[in-house]
């Protein structure tokens, strides 16, 4: 049974080596079951040559594959970006849900550059659909349709009435100056590298931006 569950392994990652060698494992084992266990010099000498090249051939094709270890924390963000960036947010605009996901596997491997490039169209998306539920246009850059939702939120934070509409623009005022500055160079320009502190801080503010805006979303339509 572990000679079957290595060969099939082995097809699997593309061993053509080791998934030889342990078929021929098997064959020698299956004519020791069908000797009833007796074992003349010639099936011994077949097992323990067997055995030995499955070892040598799985050593040396393995090493060949790059393995690459993570921390749980960044496990759990190749297992659930979703879940951890925020079901909701992902349901209210399941736009994003791709850019979602692999910017939160860039930031498990360390792709950071890779992982702010996706946090970026995140952002734009809700920027997007922020300006519609504004009222606002969409301009045709990414610095305008900002500067037209910024306008709008500002009348919002000194309108009166419902306090808290006026405190939920004013926290998603300050998060997207954090979007607009941290966006400012654009970052799908290949000069342009981030470190892991700006990476990380631009994820969690992107974040922390979008549930926001969902969060609204979901109150506004209830």
């Amino acid at each position: 049974m572990s000679l079957t569950h290595l060969t099939d392994t082995a097809d699997r990652l593309s061993l053509p080596a080791t998934q030889a060698a342990a078929t021929r494992c098997k064959a020698g084992f299956d004519r020791l079951l069908a000797a009833n266990g007796f074992i003349d010099k010639r099936l011994a000498d077949d097992i323990v040559n067997n055995s030995h090249q499955l070892f040598v051939s799985l050593s040396d094709e393995i090493e060949k594959h790059h393995v690459y270890i993570v921390g749980l924390r960044e496990g759990e963000l190749i297992d659930d970006g979703l879940g951890l960036f925020d079901l909701e947010v992902v349901n209210a605009m399941p736009e994003i849900r791709k850019d979602v996901a692999d910017g939160a596997r860039c930031r498990a491997y360390e792709l950071w550059t890779a992982s702010v490039m996706h946090m970026m169209r995140v952002a734009e998306v809700g920027v997007g659909v922020l300006a519609d539920y504004l009222g606002v246009a969409r301009g045709m850059s990414w610095g305008v349709t900002i500067a037209n939702v910024q306008q709008a939120l500002d009348k919002e934070r000194t309108a009166k009435g419902d306090p808290e509409l006026k405190q939920w623009a004013s926290e998603t005022a300050i998060y997207l100056v954090f979007v607009k500055d941290a966006f400012r160079n654009p970052a799908m320009h290949p000069e342009m590298t981030f470190t892991q502190d700006q990476a990380i801080s631009i994820y969690d503010n992107t974040r922390a931006f979008m549930r926001k805006l969902a969060a609204r979303l979901v109150q506004s339509s209830i």
